[in-house]
């Protein structure tokens, strides 16, 4: 493929993940994350055009305020690289179309829900509405999977954490459930179950160096959105590369 389209994705995505930023800043504090001038956490002098170019300004500002100097926060150019990325990943998995589109918008609410979740624990109940509303839209542009895939991807996903959740008494979060709920609508059954499995596996690993240094233990809380999100990104966009490459290993 012509890297054209990709790389044209990837600019749109590190200006996208300038707002995601925002996003992530905001929605926690309740404030305006559309119409709210930009400013410097520290000093609150308003950015202009020039201190909010995607990861270039990070760097020619050597990582602090032009106005006060503090530091900035790295966040802000990881998130934009990463929304670079993720967006360049969409277009050349899906090609320069409606469903590298609704990638990149299931993937930028997923980025949002990730950091909010592993800052505040919890997932703002707008990331999954607007999942859920991705995911009835993308009925009309993409045929596959079918509905009774998404309804059943919605109900087994959403449902199995659901039941988790009673079975341990509020030991998973129901923002858990709500947001793979709605990714089990827009991406259907295989590949949201896959999914499911995939997040706790990750999260499994990640915990396992300080399970045995005894630094977490089952009372110890995990945000889930981030696994989640890097599952739910993968099996999207890869679902079938991933079938296929996991079924040789046993066929091979």
């Amino acid at each position: 493929m012509d890297f054209f389209y990709p790389i044209l994705y990837g600019m749109f995505g590190a200006v996208t993940g300038s707002f995601l930023n925002v996003c992530i800043l905001r929605i926690p504090e309740g404030e305006n994350f559309v119409t709210g001038r930009s400013h410097c956490p520290a000093c609150k002098r308003q950015l202009n055009p020039l201190d909010m170019v995607p990861i270039l300004s990070f760097l020619f500002l050597g990582g602090k305020c032009r106005s006060c100097g503090e530091r900035i926060s790295i966040q802000y150019p990881l998130v934009e690289a990463g929304t670079a990325l993720l967006f360049f990943l969409c277009c050349q998995a899906k090609g320069p179309g409606a469903e590298a589109v609704i990638m990149c918008l299931f993937g930028s609410l997923l980025t949002v829900g990730a950091l909010i979740d592993a800052r505040h624990m919890y997932i703002p109940d707008g990331i999954s509405l607007s999942i859920l509303v991705l995911a009835a839209g993308s009925l009309m542009i993409a045929p596959r999977p079918g509905l009774a895939g998404r309804i059943a991807g919605a109900v087994i996903c959403g449902g199995f954490l659901a039941l988790l959740r009673v079975l341990t008494k509020g030991g998973i979060g129901l923002g858990d459930a709500k947001l793979m709920a709605s990714s089990g609508l827009l991406l259907g059954v295989g590949a949201g179950m896959a999914a499911l499995l995939a997040a706790y596996i990750l999260a499994g690993l990640w915990c396992l160096i300080p399970l045995i240094r005894r630094r977490v233990n089952g009372r110890t809380r995990i945000p889930m959105a981030p696994f989640f999100a890097l599952s739910l990104i993968a099996f999207g966009l890869w679902y079938r590369e991933i079938m296929a490459w996991y079924m040789g290993l046993f066929l091979s």
